[in-house]
C-alpha cells in the first residue's frame, strides 16, 4: 500500500507533538511542513535520534535516515519537517 506524503506528514507532525509536548517551547505557529527542527522546535542531535527511531519504529523499518542528515560526510546544520516527509515518502514507497 502507497502512503501519500500527506498521510506520512501527518504521521511525522503527531510524532513531533508528542516530542515537545512537554517542552517550554513557545510556537507561536503550529507545527508545518516548513518547521525547522533545530532552530524551530530546539531538537538537539539526541532529540534527532529519538526522533528517527520514533518514525522507524511507527514504520516499522529501517530507512537509512544517514542519507538524509549527513552530506559528504558531514552532519547538516538543520532539516525542516517537509526534507523528512520527502524522504519517508520515497523510502517507504520505493522512489529512492
Amino acid at each position: 500500500m502507497q502512503l501519500t506524503e500527506s498521510q506520512i506528514e501527518a504521521t511525522i507532525i503527531d510524532i513531533l507533538k508528542d516530542m515537545t509536548q512537554d517542552w517550554d517551547l513557545d510556537l507561536n505557529e503550529k507545527i508545518s511542513p516548513e518547521t525547522q527542527i533545530v532552530e524551530d522546535l530546539s531538537f538537539a542531535s539526541v532529540d534527532i535520534i529519538h526522533l528517527i527511531v520514533s518514525i522507524e519504529e511507527h514504520y516499522k523499518q529501517k530507512l537509512g535516515f544517514q542519507e538524509l542528515v549527513m552530506r559528504n560526510g558531514r552532519y547538516i546544520d538543520d532539516i525542516t519537517v517537509n526534507e523528512f516527509v520527502e524522504f519517508v515518502s520515497a523510502k517507504l514507497n520505493g522512489i529512492s
